[in-house]
């Protein structure tokens, strides 16, 4: 069976399409590149930037999540949970920065028996008791591997 004249063409404009685009744009940023801030945007708000593992990535206990972030004396909290809602891991880590934008890094153990889809919530409290923005919050599905 031959291919058709349409389907040819869907795969060369494809094929063209991916060959152009830059190599950046198919890479998350490292962390330190997310924390600068030249133009003082993220001077006065507390945020976290959660760079590594990106959404739907594989990951094995004892993974290591990146990012940049500025938040209440340098503490990000974390919550795993596996595709029913229990909470295979949780704590919090200290990081990024306070005056100002900074890196973090950190890992996460967790237990499981089978392959899952599951998600890691990394965020921040509300220091301000709910005067200021919403608290920062990433949460990124995971595919957990045992």
């Amino acid at each position: 069976m031959k291919p058709s004249r349409f389907a040819i063409l869907a795969l060369a404009t494809i094929a063209t399409c991916c060959n152009q685009l830059p190599s950046e744009t198919l890479q998350a940023k490292a962390p330190t590149d997310c924390c600068d801030n030249a133009d003082g945007a993220l001077d006065a708000a507390a945020f976290i930037f959660a760079t590594s593992p990106r959404s739907g990535e594989r990951v094995h206990s004892g993974f290591t999540v990146t990012g940049c972030s500025r938040t209440f004396e340098s503490t990000l909290n974390f919550v795993l949970k596996a595709r029913d809602g229990s909470v295979l891991a949780s704590g919090h880590a200290t990081g990024g920065g306070v005056n100002g934008s900074a890196p973090f890094s950190f890992n996460v153990a967790y237990k499981l028996t089978e392959q899952q889809v599951g998600h890691l919530e990394v965020f921040a409290e509300d220091a301000s008791g709910g005067e200021g923005f919403p608290p920062p919050r990433n949460i990124i599905p995971l595919v957990l591997n045992p």
